[in-house]
């Protein structure tokens, strides 16, 4: 895994990740810090929860929720999921939606 620098918005305390169980919050941050430009984040399962220090089976309710609509979504695009499934990982939806707001980093 290369270096790679993720920005965390501070808009995510008030998003319903934030209330979501601790190892859901956990496993976002993660899969935030893993994925590459596009979004992809490449694991297996067991990998993903190796890295993000949690169970398994904590690891698949969270891609469960994340992958499944959220009702409370702030955008609603995708009706609120955060990620689908690729060959090899995962792809984080709103991913692309992101580097415009880089731009306007301090």
């Amino acid at each position: 895994m290369g270096h790679s620098f993720t920005k965390l918005f501070n808009s995510i305390l008030q998003s319903t990740i934030w209330v979501a169980p601790d190892q859901h919050r956990i496993l976002w941050i993660c899969m935030l810090a893993m994925a590459d430009r596009r979004g992809a984040i490449y694991a297996s399962i067991p990998g993903l929860a190796n890295t993000a220090r949690l169970q398994v089976a904590d690891v698949e309710a969270g891609l469960i929720s994340f992958s499944s609509p959220d009702q409370y979504s702030r955008t609603g695009t995708n009706e609120g999921r955060r990620i689908e499934k690729i060959d090899g990982g995962w792809r984080l939806l709103n991913y692309g939606s992101m580097p415009r707001s880089r731009k306007s980093w301090p």
